[in-house]
């Protein structure tokens, strides 16, 4: 039964100690790359509202391209500078807005980021019971 448990302990601190080399290392990689990161924020008006940050350290020009489901451009811009943030309104319902695509272009290095918006529904129900 020692045995055992010491085989256990070995195993989870080896586990352990790879997920977090595993972390660390997705977090350089991504610290290294500057890239871009697209968040979904809520909605105004009835309209969906994302916010999309650039995490560049150096100035950079970007081309930032929103794409409805059928690949029509809705909108496109040039933003020039360092640790960008913008926010985007969709003129849509959000139901409409699967399969939009927002794809941000590093015009110096090439790179292109493409994020795909999904919807996602869920019915939650909680039951609570207390003691009168």
């Amino acid at each position: 039964m020692k045995k055992t448990m010491k085989n256990f302990g070995l195993m989870a601190v080896a586990t352990a100690i790879l997920a977090a080399g595993t972390v660390n290392a997705a977090i350089a990689e991504e610290k290294n790359r500057g890239t871009a990161e697209l968040t979904f924020i809520g909605t105004a008006e009835s309209m969906p509202v994302f916010r999309l940050t650039l995490n560049n350290s150096e100035n950079a020009l970007y081309v930032v391209t929103i794409k409805d489901a059928d690949h029509n451009v809705l909108y496109t811009e040039k933003i020039k500078g360092e640790k960008i943030s913008r926010k985007y309104k969709l003129d849509a319902d959000e139901e409409l807005i699967v399969g939009t695509t927002f794809e941000v272009t590093n015009l110096k290095t090439g790179e292109t980021t493409v994020y795909k918006i999904n919807t996602n529904t869920r019915f939650v129900q909680e039951v609570v019971v207390a003691k009168l």
